[in-house]
């Protein structure tokens, strides 16, 4: 009976060495499985970052080339982009723009109220500091728009000149120009002379140039001769 338990003993052997040895796969496959998903999680990560950082790059790149660019309104639209390599170049082309187009909006006139008050409220009045408001609160009180539409006559700024002085901040300016006023078949001429300050301002919607007139005036708008 003892002789006979021999093979059975090793037979008991080889049966736990089997066990074992699928256990030992077992964990060998699990190890080598989450070997696996930490090279693609720690690969995910590395492409996420990798993302993330040209991403970065493109955004600065992007803000650098707006930066060397100038946006000029006019009529209260866009026109084509400008590439500007010299900041101070880029500078007086806003500001120049800025002024023109403020004194194009404001001081140009149809004869409809509703265009008037749709160029000088929704965009003219954007550009300029409660200085700009008050002029046109006053020219309404005197019903200055309304005597425009009820006599039929068209306003328009012929621009001579605008000096800036950027060696002071805020840049003061100055505005010379005439209006031309068709009343019928003749025309009469006033002087538009200007002043004010211009500041950097947050960049709106309202206000694509980033830039305010501050301490608006106006200086002479006397008549000139008839034509």
């Amino acid at each position: 009976m003892q002789r006979a338990a021999g093979p059975q003993k090793r037979l008991g052997h080889l049966h736990n060495n089997k066990v074992m040895k699928g256990k030992y796969e077992i964990f060998n496959d699990i190890a080598q499985s989450r070997r696996h998903n930490n090279r693609l999680v720690y690969s995910c990560l590395v492409l996420m970052i990798a993302v993330f950082a040209i991403a970065i790059y493109f955004v600065v790149s992007a803000h650098e080339r707006a930066n060397n660019n100038a946006y000029v309104l006019h009529g209260g639209q866009r026109l084509p982009m400008v590439p500007i390599r010299d900041a101070k170049e880029n500078l007086e082309i806003l500001c120049e723009g800025h002024v023109q187009n403020f004194h194009e909006l404001f001081f140009s006139l149809e004869p409809d109220l509703n265009l008037i008050k749709r160029n000088i409220e929704e965009k003219a009045l954007f550009m300029v500091d409660w200085s700009g408001n008050r002029l046109y609160a006053r020219l309404v009180e005197k019903k200055y728009f309304h005597d425009v539409v009820m006599r039929d006559y068209h306003y328009f700024v012929e621009l001579d000149s605008i000096q800036i002085d950027y060696a002071t901040y805020p840049f003061p300016f100055t505005f010379y120009g005439k209006q031309a006023i068709e009343k019928g078949k003749s025309t009469t001429y006033r002087n538009l002379v200007t002043k004010g300050h211009l500041k950097k301002a947050g960049i709106t919607p309202n206000n694509l140039n980033g830039i305010k007139i501050i301490d608006f005036e106006v200086v002479d708008n006397s008549d000139l001769e008839r034509r």
